[in-house]
């Protein structure tokens, strides 16, 4: 299934910027962010890059905005995941609050008159415009009955987060290799004294 454009857009690069500016796991390994400054602007700057397709770089203050952009938004899953949809809704109000998101009309680049979710004023920092897109995407994806499609990853030791675009909204994984992970960990509990011998396993993949 698809949301409409602008949550579609604003919901993977809230789960993109999760993925990779915040510390955890990533499936079956530790996921550390790395602790100088430098690292961290150019870390910043790349996952910006490659979910907006920017390749400017960022400042030390903005990479640290855009960091705790991503903790914030980690936040938001992880209440999701939790089930308790009173503080999700505190969380992303407080989101559209702290980065002004507003709808207005904008043009640029030579495109149409369209709409945007955040200040269009020169001041308005790209963390800002980044943080609007992201809790407007958020906030009309709860809002319309959706939260389920917010996935964090089911498997042990991970905990990427995923948006789920399945038919049928069954996805737990956040990919086929914690899938794999999580059915041989599920066999040898259940076989804490076999070998894992060939063909033992399941031969038809379940959902991911």
């Amino acid at each position: 299934m698809n949301f409409d454009s602008y949550a579609d857009l604003g919901v993977a690069a809230a789960a993109e910027l999760v993925n990779h500016l915040t510390e955890g796991w990533a499936q079956g390994a530790l996921r550390p962010l790395p602790q100088s400054g430098p690292q961290r602007a150019r870390l910043a700057a790349a996952t910006e890059a490659a979910i907006w397709g920017r390749g400017s770089a960022l400042g030390g203050p903005e990479a640290e905005e855009l960091i705790l952009l991503a903790e914030r938004l980690r936040a938001v899953f992880a209440s999701l995941a939790a089930g308790d949809a009173d503080r999700t809704a505190h969380l992303v109000n407080s989101l559209l609050r702290e980065y002004r998101a507003a709808p207005q009309l904008a043009t640029h680049d030579g495109e149409p008159w369209h709409l945007h979710f955040h200040s269009q004023d020169r001041e308005v920092g790209r963390v800002e415009a980044r943080g609007a897109t992201c809790a407007v995407a958020l906030a009309t994806v709860i809002g319309s009955g959706w939260s389920s499609r917010l996935g964090t990853c089911a498997a042990e030791r991970c905990d990427l987060v995923f948006v789920d675009t399945s038919r049928n909204g069954s996805r737990r994984f956040c990919s086929l290799r914690c899938l794999n992970r999580d059915k041989v960990a599920r066999f040898r509990s259940r076989h804490p004294d076999g070998a894992l011998g060939e063909g033992q396993l399941p031969g038809s993949p379940l959902s991911h």
